[in-house]
């Protein structure tokens, strides 16, 4: 019995010893198999890097394509407004535009107060009377505003602010201004010469054009719905809330009713019979005191809202300012010397353009820029 089991133990022992390399042998090369296979396919993937890429390429391509067709999209949608703009409708254009109209109403200002005889002549091939010269002089000072109108929008161009209902209100009242310029020469055929058009409607019909043109872009680039609330907010007035918004008020009342003054029958400047030319003169100062009376619908607004500070507004209550300081000088030399009658209304008239000046000087000096 021992001896027996003495004989199989060992065998025992040799068959578990056998079957032990048998198994772990059999795991190895499943080991070993998986790991050959890895390494062939990080062999492949070195040796044919296209095939590995292609895949990742085209992916690439896909998110291109789709992104430059959502960029192009997108920069189709950027370059439309602008070729609906058509005529002035970059910046650039714009600005060196209204910088033209600014310095053409500085010129013609100049040239009106300066050398008012000179200017008729070479306009209308006629000996100007002293009536005519005091209304060549009345018409270019009226021009101050024009030119501080026509500033304030380049400068809106530049900061990108004309959108607003500030500018808009400016832009509608230049045109309004020009439009009745050349209604006035239209209703004088009896001066018309290549002469007078080339100094006239010329630059009165550039102005229509290129306000019409800038506003008809920035409507192309807005959708209906800006429009609308743009024109709501230009036409709406409210009631006056501070002191300032008051006087601009009844300053609007007072250029309404000078407006009416240039078309009807003169009372004050009886010094002298009317001329053909002085009357289309006269006619003339209708556009800037209208000009001048939405300057103050704009500043009464201002003032409501404590802009009064703003480069913009300083400009407009100078421009007020120059005009009714040229038409108090002109005015008063035209009581002295006859031209005018010396009754309590011109003295009154001329208490109110004196009072209009120093006023405006008056809110140009107490505000400044800092209160932007």
């Amino acid at each position: 019995m021992l001896n027996i089991h003495r004989q199989h133990a060992p065998a025992a022992r040799g068959q578990i010893t056998q079957q032990q390399p048998h198994k772990c042998g059999a795991v190895r090369p499943a080991a070993q198999q998986q790991q050959q296979l890895q390494r062939a396919a990080r062999l492949l993937t070195r040796a044919n890097p296209k095939s590995n890429s292609s895949s990742t390429a085209t992916k690439q391509d896909t998110s291109s394509s789709s992104s430059s067709s959502s960029s192009s999209s997108s920069s189709s949608s950027q370059v439309q407004p602008g070729l609906a703009g058509g005529l002035l409708s970059s910046p650039q254009q714009q600005s060196a535009a209204y910088i033209f109209l600014t310095g053409t109403s500085v010129a013609f200002g100049v040239a009106a107060l300066a050398a008012p005889q000179l200017l008729l002549t070479l306009a209308l091939g006629v000996d100007a009377t002293p009536l005519d010269v005091a209304f060549t002089r009345i018409a270019g000072a009226t021009m101050a505003i024009s030119a501080a109108v026509e500033y304030s929008l380049q400068d809106a161009v530049v900061a990108g602010h004309l959108k607003s209902s500030t500018y808009l209100r400016l832009m509608l009242a230049i045109l309004g201004k020009n439009c009745l310029y050349l209604a006035a020469f239209a209703l004088s055929p009896g001066l018309w010469s290549p002469v007078l058009f080339s100094f006239y409607p010329t630059a009165a019909a550039a102005s229509v054009v290129i306000n019409a043109a800038t506003l008809c872009s920035g409507f192309a680039q807005s959708g209906a719905a800006s429009i609308r609330a743009g024109l709501a907010s230009v036409a709406g007035f409210s009631e006056p809330k501070t002191p300032a918004g008051w006087t601009y008020s009844v300053f609007i009342l007072l250029y309404a009713a000078t407006v009416a003054a240039c078309y009807a029958p003169e009372v004050i400047f009886t010094g002298q019979p009317m001329t053909a030319a002085g009357q289309l003169l006269k006619h003339t100062w209708a556009p800037g005191f209208l000009l001048a009376g939405a300057a103050c619908w704009v500043l009464a607004d201002a003032a409501d809202r404590g802009r009064l500070g703003a480069s913009t507004f300083r400009r407009l209550n100078l421009g007020l300012a120059a005009v009714e300081a040229g038409y108090t000088a002109v005015f008063g030399w035209s009581i002295a010397s006859g031209l005018a009658v010396n009754d309590g209304s011109s003295w009154s008239n001329l208490a109110g353009s004196a009072g209009i000046t120093l006023y405006c000087l008056y809110q140009y000096v107490t505000n400044d820029k800092s209160k932007k």
